[in-house]
């Protein structure tokens, strides 16, 4: 006979890059602060446009497995840039709380150049290599698009 499994709670965190190491340790912080009752915290580095990051992966396989009964991320983007409503629904398909601590409204521009500017970076890093000097160039562009 098979025992009853007690569904997890996890925390999740992501960065894009590993410069920014301090930013997941304040992220993952941040999150455990705000949700005192939780089971496991998955980290992940690496583009949020990117479906195969190993943490994202782990997390997808656990609520389809109907492991999960909660999962909490600060920010949407943190979890994927794009089909965070597909996420939704799967988590709403298997019972699991999908909770977004900061749900900042942004406006329709600013969700748009915040999509875009995601798109020129992932796609520069893709076609110019991540270390490359037109690929820094790329970034300084963007940033100035975004001041």
């Amino acid at each position: 006979m098979m025992g009853i499994v007690r569904k997890r709670k996890i925390l999740y965190a992501r960065i894009s890059s590993n410069t920014r190491r301090d930013d997941l340790v304040n992220q993952v912080k941040y999150l455990q602060e705000q949700v005192k009752d939780y089971d496991q915290v998955i980290t992940d580095v690496g583009s949020g446009l990117n479906a195969k990051r190993k943490g994202f992966l782990k997390l997808l396989r656990m609520i389809l497995n109907n492991e999960v009964s909660k999962v909490a991320i600060a920010y949407s983007d943190r979890l994927v840039r794009f089909g965070f409503e597909i996420v939704e629904e799967v988590c709403k398909a298997r019972n699991c709380e999908l909770v977004v601590l900061n749900n900042e409204d942004e406006t329709p521009e600013q969700e748009l150049i915040e999509d875009l500017i995601s798109i020129l970076v992932s796609f520069g890093g893709k076609l110019y290599g991540m270390r490359s000097h037109k690929y820094e160039k790329v970034k300084e562009c963007v940033e100035e698009i975004k001041a």
